[in-house]
């Protein structure tokens, strides 16, 4: 299957996704289930069938193009919220908030890398030989930063800075045997936000005031994954007063 057709499944899938969060919504403010013999219960699994049919055609088609299970884990992880009936209607519509910017900021760029190189010429987000001889998914974390920016898909860039430094906090936290520090009362490790938040506040670390002031919250392009706008040159990002793209998690 072409990537154009697969591209067309997955554009079709949100669209579903977003109809049943729509119809949970209403049910919701009309004080009406998601589920047994009533008009909102019936519409609601009628969405979830065609949500589950449209979505083992979308993953058949993506395994067809080479792409692996784990390239779409938080695309199954947001479409298991939508179709639980114990949901509530803030889950369901984040999930489809987080469905659509993962389908545009992580699957699609990988359907176009198809006819892409998939070795970034040009090193404009980090230096691979900072992550060289650490861990093998930093590297490839770093090469596809470099590649998303050297193609201009800012926002799955956005997404590979965000998956580094969350990775990278949690590795230091690791290594000092004080990972209880940065997980919640389940055992799962915080969001980024309040990772680095943790880290700030943490004496310990002696980060340099670079480090600070590049991750405060007032800079909010650097915590979110939208911050393509922060991360087109080098000239505006000294114009914002962000640090140049060479230095992004220095």
């Amino acid at each position: 299957m072409e990537s154009g057709k697969a591209e067309t499944l997955l554009d079709q899938l949100v669209e579903i996704a977003t109809d049943l969060v729509v119809t949970a919504k209403i049910a919701h403010r009309n004080k009406k289930a998601l589920h047994g013999d009533n008009h909102y219960g019936h519409k609601f699994d009628d969405h979830v069938v065609k949500l589950s049919s449209h979505q083992a055609k979308l993953f058949a088609a993506l395994r067809s193009l080479g792409l692996e299970a784990s390239d779409f884990l938080d695309l199954e992880a947001h479409l298991r919220v939508l179709n639980l009936h114990s949901s509530t209607v803030t889950q369901r519509s984040n999930a489809v908030k987080e469905l659509k910017l993962f389908s545009e900021s992580v699957i699609k760029p990988k359907l176009q890398t198809m006819t892409a190189n998939p070795i970034p010429v040009t090193e404009q987000v980090l230096p691979l030989s900072l992550v060289g001889k650490t861990r093998t998914y930093f590297e490839k974390i770093v090469i596809q930063g470099n590649g998303c920016y050297e193609h201009q898909w800012f926002d799955a860039c956005a997404v590979m800075i965000r998956r580094f430094v969350e990775t990278l906090i949690i590795e230091l936290y690791e290594a000092k045997t004080k990972e209880a520090e940065i997980k919640d009362g389940n055992g799962e490790f915080f969001m980024l936000n309040k990772l680095i938040d943790r880290t700030l506040a943490d004496s310990s670390w002696n980060l340099s005031r670079e480090s600070k002031r590049t991750f405060s919250p007032r800079q909010d392009p650097w915590r979110s994954l939208s911050a393509q706008s922060a991360l087109r040159s080098d000239e505006e990002r000294r114009r914002r007063g962000y640090p140049r793209s060479s230095r992004t998690c220095g």
